[in-house]
């Protein structure tokens, strides 16, 4: 796999949901397909180490390479993982969010559940 499409869908205002908000939807794939470029709000290629598309809300955000992958792996580290593996590239970010504990073992910081696009890093 390539590319990393993500999606924002804004949700609609009513009595239930009164602020609206987003949902959130990721998908891998080998190919770009003329759907992803035009309903992709951010997409990565992984191969070539480069933001294709980064647009949250109509704004454009940044296409640092460095700024938007490090900023969505701290929400998809396993994905970003597997991605760089399958593109002949090692994952060789230190992540001092996470703790280990004195028997070695690993515990990554907890997810936040509330996600909202507008912390799309931006263009300087």
């Amino acid at each position: 796999m390539r590319y990393l499409v993500i999606t924002y869908i804004q949700k609609p205002v009513n009595r239930r949901n009164p602020q609206g908000g987003y949902d959130e939807s990721v998908e891998v794939v080998k190919r770009l397909r003329s759907r992803d470029i035009t309903t992709g709000s951010v997409i990565l290629d992984f191969r070539d180490m480069a933001v294709v598309k980064c647009t949250v809300s109509g704004q454009i955000g940044s296409r640092d390479w460095n700024t938007v992958h490090d900023y969505y792996l701290q929400h998809y580290r396993h994905i970003f993982e597997r991605l760089h593996l399958e593109n002949g590239r090692q994952l060789m970010v230190e992540d001092a969010s996470s703790t280990t504990d004195n028997t070695g073992t690993e515990h990554p910081p907890e997810q936040d559940s509330h996600k909202t696009p507008h912390a799309v890093p931006t263009s300087a």
